[in-house]
């Protein structure tokens, strides 16, 4: 009877210990979880070489950025001159030589007539020239083409410059060249007694048997040359060939 009562007792263990067994297995169990991350260690920037600048800043995009100042006028646009005049600050050695007389380069010319007065001492001989100047005795002016212009120079080269065949030089014409707006050269010719001065000389004076041998020559292009020189002031540009009879 001992024995029958441990054997219930055993058995009623085993099935309590099983049910029990039965219950944990039977519970819900949670779902584990991921570990949380770890943050990586921050990483140590290497310290700038010994002597090297660290490196600017990029530029900020929307800073404003600098505008152009005004364009300052050039000195020269404050006095403007036509083409081709000679600033008055410039000097003669400013001026363009040419090989020509009146070896320097022109660019206009224009006739006149002047001294329509009395020959007498003190009157200017020429119409203008580097000592006097302008002759105040001046009648009449026009401007002449080029090609008159370059006539009156190959005239002046033809008798080499100046030639006086009286002694009483009084002329009344002229041809006067510019560069811009100043004289370069003039010629002036005497219809009454046949002289012709220049301002520049056109060559040194000579002397002995040079001089007498330069003064043939002159003389024989002379010959060819004063005729035109008639033709040029009296049919060319109309101007009288003698001055009007004073009152």
């Amino acid at each position: 009877m001992t024995i029958a009562r441990s054997r219930t007792r055993a058995r009623r263990d085993l099935r309590l210990a099983v049910a029990a067994v039965a219950l944990v297995a039977c519970a819900p169990r949670e779902a584990p979880q991921a570990p949380e991350p770890t943050p990586p260690a921050p990483t140590a920037s290497a310290p700038p070489a010994p002597g090297t600048e660290p490196a600017p800043a990029p530029p900020d995009p929307t800073a404003a950025q600098p505008q152009p100042g005004p364009i300052e006028p050039s000195p020269a646009a404050d006095n403007p001159t036509r083409p081709g005049a000679t600033s008055p600050s410039v000097g003669d050695a400013a001026r363009k030589p040419s090989k020509t007389w009146p070896f320097v380069a022109w660019d206009r010319a224009e006739a006149f007539t002047f001294n329509h007065v009395p020959y007498g001492p003190g009157v200017p001989l020429r119409v203008y020239d580097a000592t006097n100047g302008w002759s105040p005795e001046i009648a009449e002016r026009k401007p002449i083409s080029p090609a008159q212009a370059g006539r009156a120079v190959e005239w002046v080269v033809a008798t080499r410059g100046a030639l006086e065949v009286s002694k009483c030089a009084f002329p009344r014409h002229a041809v006067v060249l510019f560069a811009g707006d100043t004289p370069v050269g003039s010629v002036n010719v005497c219809f009454e007694c046949g002289d012709i001065l220049v301002w520049p000389e056109f060559e040194p004076p000579a002397s002995g048997p040079t001089a007498e041998r330069r003064h043939r020559q002159q003389m024989k292009a002379y010959k060819r040359v004063f005729p035109e020189w008639e033709r040029f002031f009296r049919d060319d540009l109309g101007l009288p060939l003698t001055p009007l009879a004073q009152p």
